[in-house]
């Protein structure tokens, strides 16, 4: 059963088919999420070795995963935008 995404969950008229597609749907949004968090960052500042935040030299196991910022950078922007919701 194939549904389109924002589909009204409600006019299906069985109850398991309903849950299936909820279920359905909500992981398909955690996927992407999931892919949009791991995608490789991208700064027209970033020299491929130095943090764009603070210039310190980024570790090579992060540049592998397509970091920009340094950990203690990343850290800091992380807790910002918990506290301040961004």
């Amino acid at each position: 059963m194939a549904l389109e995404k924002n589909e009204n969950y409600f006019e299906l008229t069985d109850d398991s088919d309903r849950a299936s597609a909820i279920e359905a749907q909500f992981n398909e949004d955690a996927l992407e999420e999931a892919r949009r968090r791991t995608a490789p960052e991208t700064s027209p500042d970033f020299d491929g070795k130095h943090c764009i935040e603070c210039g310190e030299k980024i570790p090579a196991a992060r540049l592998k995963l397509g970091k920009i910022r340094c950990i203690d950078c990343q850290t800091l922007r992380e807790q910002k935008t918990k506290f301040f919701g961004g």
